[in-house]
Order: C-alpha cells, then structure tokens, then sequence
C-alpha cells in the first residue's frame, strides 16, 4: 500500500536576512541574491509565487523564464521573493535535507535537515 502526505512549505528570499548574517564577509552582495533551492527526496510543484513591490523591477527581468508546471525539486527565488510549494512525500522514511545549490552557501551553512517518519 502506497502512503501519500502533502503539505506546503514557503520559502522566502528576505533580502538582508539570514543569508546577510551567514554570508557576512562578501561585502553585501548576497543581501539581493537569487537562492535556487533544492529538496532532496521528493517532488514538489510551485503554487505561487508573490514579490514585494520595491522588488519588482528586478524580478521582472527573469519572472517570464519561470517554468512553474509539473513536479520539481529545484525553484529559483529572487529577491523579495515568497514561493509557496505543495511538496508530496511518498513511502520513505529518513533524514533528508533541503539547500541553497548556490555553492558559496552550501559551504556555510544555508542547508537544513527534515526528517520523514510514517
């Protein structure tokens, strides 16, 4: 028998927030970084995507390259950005870990564990 659960989670690019306090010593160009972040051990489709204002000219640039349909385990998020996904979990239990594949910030730190129980 196939166990299925669903839930949404939002990721949030926050410019000047968490990835400012971890990425200190790169003089401030993180604070207005694009984070494509991954999720190890399923699939999950984008539902929607919301920018602040101030943030939208930016975004703009590249919202028209976005393919968002069908199920994924990357998504780009920009600047201001709130990405809200429908993740689906199927069958596996464990210890997983989801992460900025920017390279810079896997090294120091922008990736965290969630565990799967049935």
């Amino acid at each position: 028998m196939r166990n299925v659960s669903l839930e949404v989670w939002e990721f949030i690019n926050q410019p000047g927030d968490m990835a400012a306090d971890m990425m200190g010593g790169m003089g401030g160009m993180e604070e207005e970084m694009a984070h494509p972040m991954h999720v190890h051990g399923l699939q999950f489709q984008v539902l929607e995507r919301q920018v602040r204002p101030e943030m939208a000219a930016n975004w703009e640039t590249v919202s028209a390259g976005y393919v968002d349909e069908g199920w994924k385990d990357t998504v780009l998020v920009m600047p201001g950005e709130r990405v809200r996904l429908l993740l689906k979990f199927e069958d596996f239990t464990g210890l997983y870990l989801y992460h900025c594949h920017n390279l810079e910030h896997e090294d120091l730190g922008m990736m965290r564990n969630y565990r799967v129980t049935a």
